[in-house]
């Protein structure tokens, strides 16, 4: 029987209107919305799937990123620590679902991580088609992390696969866990909240680069047999460990 456990953590809150998360439904429908992570314990390797936000307190940063606020104990490496007792150098793996700010910007403290992304992703955050879409993006996060990419699904260690899912951007990558007693797909923003899940038919992200590619991702996710954990939802946070 799988070990695997995933320990959700609240990286900080950032306050959006509904129709950035929902395409279209909810305009002018204030929302604070989690930037999550996820700790994957039991599994061969100490694994977590994103790193989050940049600092709210960098006044350029503010001013791009806001409205974001994030408390002490919300900073990833604290976070890991008191929830988990893990230590950033002891993260073997980080798998970042894409490469947008509220994702990745905490990944240079973790100086001992193979970090995994979409090869179609790194490429398309570099050089973002059309050129606009670059405000998503830290740069030295792009530049300054040595990322292992990889092609499509593919099992990283046993029990944890990433499964190639994109719309949102051109590569994101959901992470499909086998873990205690469930099967977990963690859909970062591929499904962002309990509400796109539910909608008949499931509603896309309000940001997308391919919405065709959006929708034959939904298909194909709705096919996994897993328990679907959004990547902005507030209750997520009302379980502490998934199993």
């Amino acid at each position: 029987m799988s070990t695997i456990r995933i320990h959700p953590l609240h990286l900080g809150t950032i306050t959006r209107h509904k129709d950035s998360f929902m395409f279209k439904i909810g305009y002018g429908v204030s929302m604070d919305l989690p930037i999550l992570a996820f700790y994957i314990e039991g599994a061969d390797k100490k694994i977590l799937v994103d790193t989050g936000g940049s600092d709210p307190k960098d006044p350029l940063e503010a001013k791009l990123r806001g409205p974001y606020v994030r408390e002490k104990d919300q900073e990833i490496i604290n976070a890991l620590k008191n929830k988990v007792g893990v230590n950033p150098e002891e993260i073997d793996i980080v798998i970042n679902n894409h490469l947008h700010w509220d994702h990745c910007a905490g990944n240079d403290l973790f100086p001992n991580a193979e970090f995994i992304v979409q090869k179609k992703e790194l490429e398309s955050a570099l050089n973002p088609v059309p050129p606009f879409l670059s405000i998503a993006y830290i740069r030295k996060c792009l530049e300054e992390i040595r990322y292992t990419t990889i092609e499509g699904d593919k099992e990283i260690v046993k029990g944890v696969s990433v499964i190639f899912a994109p719309g949102h951007t051109e590569g994101l990558q959901g992470v499909l866990v086998e873990a205690q007693d469930n099967r977990y797909f963690l859909a970062g923003d591929c499904v962002p909240l309990y509400e796109s899940l539910n909608h008949n038919p499931p509603w896309p992200n309000g940001l997308f680069v391919n919405l065709r590619e959006y929708y034959e991702t939904q298909i194909k996710v709705s096919k996994l047999g897993a328990v679907i954990i959004p990547g902005h939802d507030m209750k997520v946070l009302e379980t502490s460990v998934y199993y």
